[in-house]
């Protein structure tokens, strides 16, 4: 009997961690969340933000970071690179990154044009964008990308003289090795004009974030939670009736 009753507690107890874990599980979707909104209203407000003018002069990426910018200068052509595996409306392709030299300034910021067709991956297809004379960017100011787990591609360090074509990541402190004048702290990704893009590289509005599933994934976790208790009561239940006949 003894024996039979210490069976009994370590399932009660098994279950009760079950539901414990489960429940948990839903709470940590809605943290994710709560983390998903907050990184939201961020981007959202950096977007709808008066653009801050880059000069050249020093800034700091942590403040710019996901900041609305305009950048005048000139293109580097010669020494446009890719991004690889981006896709635009479930086409495999690339996105084109050239060097811009600030007007009036040594410096340099690396921006991402757009996106290409996979089929424009060779550095001799990508002088077809190429683009000449002073332009005035409007963009979106990021900090150096890094990668964001350790099972992650990581992208080579360019020795001397070596040039790094396809990145998986803008780096900025890697591409830095390959580019002969001082890049700033951030990266620019350009906005599209008062058209909508239809030719490459195509730049798109940011206008809907969504949420993610965290909100549907909770309530699957808190389902089970409840399913779990509801089987489980009904299963003692059951074995309560059967015992008490006995």
């Amino acid at each position: 009997m003894t024996r039979f009753l210490l069976k009994r507690w370590i399932r009660h107890l098994v279950i009760i961690a079950g539901v414990i874990f489960l429940v948990n599980l839903g709470f940590w979707q809605l943290r994710r969340l709560d983390q998903r909104r907050a990184l939201n209203e961020e981007i959202l407000t950096g977007l709808h933000s008066p653009p801050v003018t880059l000069t050249g002069a020093p800034i700091d990426p942590d403040q710019l970071h996901r900041h609305r910018v305009t950048v005048t200068g000139t293109f580097e052509n010669d020494k446009n690179m890719i991004l690889r595996t981006q896709s635009y409306q479930g086409q495999a392709g690339i996105d084109l990154v050239t060097p811009l030299d600030i007007t009036g300034s040594d410096e340099t910021v690396l921006v991402n044009r757009g996106w290409l067709p996979f089929e424009q991956f060779e550095s001799e297809a990508r002088r077809a964008y190429d683009v000449t004379g002073e332009v005035t960017i409007e963009g979106i100011a990021y900090r150096s990308q890094l990668p964001p787990h350790s099972l992650a591609p990581t992208d080579p360090d360019p020795e001397p003289g070596q040039w790094v074509d396809a990145w998986f990541r803008i780096d900025i402190d890697k591409v830095q090795k390959q580019i002969d004048r001082p890049l700033l702290p951030v990266y620019v990704e350009a906005l599209p004009g008062p058209e909508p893009d239809t030719t490459p590289p195509i730049r798109e509005e940011v206008t809907d974030l969504g949420e993610g599933s965290h909100l549907s994934y909770a309530l699957q976790w808190f389902s089970f939670a409840v399913i779990l208790v509801i089987t489980y009561s009904g299963v003692t239940w059951q074995e309560y009736k059967q015992i008490k006949k006995t």
